[in-house]
């Protein structure tokens, strides 16, 4: 009887949908989890949220709870914020069944997207491979519910990261700029240079001033670009991953463009990325953002190192996913992939014979490593890449492609991070130069931070000098994730990164 007495109320709250359609002037229609509701409430039929049709403490937290979703990037409305809002449970049993289920289902919803994300990554971006946390929201609402800081349960799904808290804020921020309307495009301009005049300056002032405050009392009608000016460009460009000159070309213009609107939604894909990590990432972890094109290592919460990072190219994109450094190897060899020893090497090859031999790159027969072939001997232009029956090594040495030190990290994909000869490209603001392995900016202090508490850390230049290849073993292997977040938290601040595998497009949709 009270399994048939639970079913004709969800019933009832689903008949509610045009009701409270008409009343709210809603166009959405009611989505209602009935298996999830089933589950929660068993054979019984009882109010989980009131005593005698009246809130009772532990209602009022869950009501401030769904209320502060905005501070996650997410509306209340979609967990039933404005009906519940509507309802008076004191008024007639029938709106206190319907409250009490409209706030399990909000809460439940509510619970899961802050917990591991509104979207599953698998839909919304397949090349994120970072495992996501499985979560019961029944049996976490249920122990929360008898567990006597309520409030605090439900507090602490939220992610620890200082980066999320960041994002929030960033998020309030820029949803007043949305609510009063944004700002003005920037016509096509011809390049500006500091000193320069033009009757554009005043609309780029203006734009700048939305969202940075030392422009607000500055002459807005001005034509000049002065000193006060180039500050506030050279900021916004860092801030937008452009590169930091004061010069206002096509692409400073471009990203002064992009609407206030576009803006906060790429914030909210981000603060559900971040839902989507771990949430105990480990006591000491790297961190890559591709998109931002940094490297971070954590310890203890505390950001140790910061350095810039080169990820692969928008053909050969560097994936997102997990692992564990398990080892370094100081004087590496590369052992170049078939398919970059067929569509890089071999044309550079073709192109000057003694391209292997000026870079101590080795030739042997596929599948026979101890049969070393002189390149000399070779006629290279009937090699193809179609058929390419060679395996290439590139020995230890100032040419190595890995640079002196490679830190081992098993994946899939066969990609670690790495040292590199080509240290002027770390200068680029944009740095998708790879194909697909990650080179650091600063290996000698990523591998102290590795091999932190170990005799070996104080050896690691007579190492280096030494020439030799040597494998050395982490005692304690170190998590590595390699992430895309395009709104993000650096040293400086608040940015928004690139988005040069447009992963963010896809996402969108989905949200």
């Amino acid at each position: 009887m009270k399994k048939l007495r639970f079913f004709s109320l969800v019933i009832l709250l689903l008949c509610y949908n045009a009701y409270a359609q008409e009343d709210t002037h809603s166009t959405k229609p009611l989505q209602i989890n009935t298996a999830a509701l089933t589950q929660l409430y068993g054979n019984d039929a009882n109010y989980l949220w009131l005593k005698s049709r009246q809130y009772t403490n532990q209602t009022h937290d869950a009501m401030e709870f769904i209320s502060s979703a905005i501070t996650h990037g997410l509306d209340p409305i979609n967990y039933h914020y404005d009906l519940l809002e509507y309802l008076d449970p004191e008024s007639d049993p029938k709106q206190a069944q319907q409250f009490d289920l409209l706030l399990s289902d909000g809460l439940l919803k509510l619970m899961q997207d802050i917990a591991i994300g509104r979207r599953n990554p698998v839909d919304t971006d397949p090349e994120w491979k970072i495992p996501r946390a499985k979560f019961d929201g029944i049996a976490y609402l249920q122990q929360a519910l008898i567990n006597k800081n309520f409030k605090q349960q439900l507090d602490a799904l939220s992610p620890t990261l200082a980066e999320y808290q960041i994002l929030g804020s960033a998020h309030a921020r820029y949803q007043t700029y949305v609510d009063k309307g944004g700002w003005s495009g920037i016509p096509e301009i011809p390049l500006l240079n500091p000193g320069d005049r033009h009757a554009s300056i005043p609309a780029i002032r203006a734009r700048l001033a939305v969202t940075n405050n030392a422009l607000v009392h500055t002459n807005k009608a001005q034509r000049f670009y002065d000193p006060v000016l180039v500050e506030a460009v050279k900021q916004f460009q860092h801030r937008h991953g452009l590169k930091r000159d004061g010069i206002i070309g096509s692409e400073t213009r471009s990203a002064m463009n992009v609407p206030a609107q576009h803006r906060l939604e790429q914030i909210e894909l981000n603060l559900d990325r971040l839902r989507w990590l771990p949430r105990n990432l480990g006591s000491r972890y790297v961190l890559v953002n591709i998109p931002n094109y940094n490297l971070s290592a954590i310890e203890d919460g505390k950001t140790k190192l910061d350095m810039r990072v080169i990820v692969g190219q928008q053909k050969r994109p560097t994936p997102s996913f997990a692992s564990q450094m398990s080892h370094l190897v100081f004087n590496p060899y590369w052992n170049v992939p078939n398919k970059l020893a067929r569509l890089d090497l071999l044309p550079k090859q073709q192109a000057d014979r003694s391209y292997f031999y000026l870079r101590d790159i080795r030739v042997y027969h596929t599948g026979e490593a101890h049969d070393e072939l002189d390149p000399y001997s070779i006629d290279w232009h009937s090699v193809s890449k179609r058929h390419f029956p060679y395996t290439l090594r590139q020995d230890p040495g100032d040419h190595n492609a890995l640079g002196k030190i490679k830190f081992v990290m098993p994946n899939q994909w066969s990609i670690y991070l790495h040292d590199t000869p080509k240290k002027s490209l770390f200068q680029e603001a944009q740095r998708n130069f790879s194909s697909g392995c990650i080179r650091v900016e600063d290996p000698d202090a990523l591998a102290l931070f590795s091999l932190a508490n170990s005799p070996q850390q104080s050896s690691i230049s007579d190492a280096i000098a030494s020439g030799e290849n040597h494998w050395h073993k982490l005692k304690d292997p170190i998590n590595v994730y390699t992430t895309y977040f395009t709104a993000w938290a650096d040293k400086d601040g608040f940015i928004f990164a690139p988005d040069s595998y447009k992963r963010d497009h896809h996402h969108a949709k989905q949200l």
